[in-house]
């Protein structure tokens, strides 16, 4: 059963002709079991398998992340194949070749998965579909209730899996065309028989035909005439009359008299003139005042003992949803100055160490800013801390109900 699921998953050249494949299977599932009531659709299953408390919405969304590419398509198909039995069914077997066969569609349209698990498993166990009713959930325990158990694992296997293991079964399912069926060259064989080689051959250089070169003929009055050479002119003879001027010979430098320099023309220097030294100031010392002084030392020695303790924030969309990443978190205090602040990791989380009093509770605001596509306010909470626990969490929430 697994090398026929195998196979089938490899003959498909792209993920247009595995969506082509899955909602086939799914139409062929509805016919085989709803016996011409009303077939099964992903709401009706995704109602089921909430009704059930089997799946949530958390892992519904990962699950539909995972197969939106090729490679989790084909994982899916392939466990799908695999576990619920059907690789091994012949008119299923002609739905993948023909699927196969088809070239990619211009629109890929994502298959009903919810649907399609439970239709699969249903048909490994022979329940009829028309039985599921989501308005009356079925026990656990019934032959229905564990259709719907399977189901739920087919999907939290996808979400589980790690990427390691998605790549090792996405090169294992990866298209082979062997398995396609398309011949390749070591296979192919030619239909009709080579005919023999003749007894001669002939290189492959190129030919000159003489019946197609054209006859070429020479007259002897275009023989081409060495041109006469250049007859010598008269000689060039140079004067000294065509030459210029010769310059003169540099005249002899002119020597100035003696620079003299009488003391009458020295100007005396100015003498400066001496404050005399100003007398040093006598030292202040200035007393603080007795009340003052007195005032310090009592409040240091009656300085209160601090201690810290953690506050997580916690910011999601709705209470138990998905967390929101990357919002902008401030953490002040009205007695204090200094605040903390940064934004949420992926979890929709922040998570701070502050100082508390060991006696008395210290308040904290929370401000936090919201994106703009939930309007894009400043939402503001207040909340003690005290020093009898180390850990407080602080939720916001922007809707109440999923």
């Amino acid at each position: 059963m697994q090398e026929t699921a195998l196979k089938i998953i490899q003959a498909f050249p792209g993920r247009g002709q595995m969506a082509a494949f899955a909602g086939r299977l799914l139409d062929w599932l509805n016919a085989d079991l709803s016996a011409g009531s009303e077939p099964l659709t992903d709401s009706r299953a995704r109602a089921l398998l909430l009704a059930g408390d089997l799946l949530d919405e958390p892992t519904r969304h990962s699950f539909a992340q995972a197969t939106e590419n090729e490679m989790g398509l084909r994982a899916a198909l392939y466990d799908l194949l695999r576990e619920s039995g059907l690789a091994d069914n012949a008119e299923v077997a002609a739905l993948a070749a023909a699927s196969a066969a088809t070239g990619a569609p211009d629109k890929v349209i994502a298959p009903a998965w919810l649907a399609l698990a439970v239709a699969g498993h249903a048909w490994r166990s022979g329940f009829p579909l028309d039985r599921l009713d989501p308005a009356s959930p079925p026990d656990p325990y019934s032959p229905a209730g564990q259709v719907l158990k399977r189901a739920a694992y087919f999907a939290r296997q996808q979400v589980q899996r790690s990427a390691t293991e998605r790549d090792k079964l996405g090169r294992k399912l990866g298209y082979n065309a062997a398995a396609a069926g398309t011949p390749t060259l070591d296979t192919m064989r030619p239909d009709t028989p080579i005919p023999p080689l003749p007894p001669y051959y002939r290189t492959p250089v190129p030919v000159r035909y003489p019946e197609y070169t054209p006859e070429v003929q020479v007259n002897p009055d275009e023989v081409e005439q060495m041109p006469a050479s250049p007859e010598p002119g008269a000689r060039i003879s140079i004067s000294d009359a065509d030459l210029g001027p010769t310059p003169s010979a540099p005249s002899a430098p002119i020597t100035q008299p003696p620079l003299r320099i009488d003391p009458s023309q020295l100007e005396p220097p100015v003498q400066p003139t001496r404050q005399p030294p100003a007398p040093p100031r006598p030292p202040q010392v200035v007393m603080p005042p007795a009340a003052t002084a007195a005032n310090r030392a009592t409040r240091r020695r009656g300085r209160p003992a601090t201690t810290t303790t953690k506050l997580r924030v916690l910011v999601q969309e709705h209470p138990d949803g998905p967390g929101l990443y990357g919002l902008q978190v401030r953490i002040s205090s009205r007695g204090a100055r200094r605040y903390v602040a940064g934004t949420t990791n992926k979890d929709g989380e922040f998570l701070a160490e502050l100082p508390v009093q060991m006696d008395m509770g210290l308040t904290y605001d929370v401000d936090v800013t919201w994106p703009r596509d939930f309007g894009g306010e400043v939402e503001r909470k207040s909340i003690t801390l005290n020093a009898d626990r180390t850990h407080f969490t602080l939720p916001f929430y922007r809707t109440l109900k999923a």
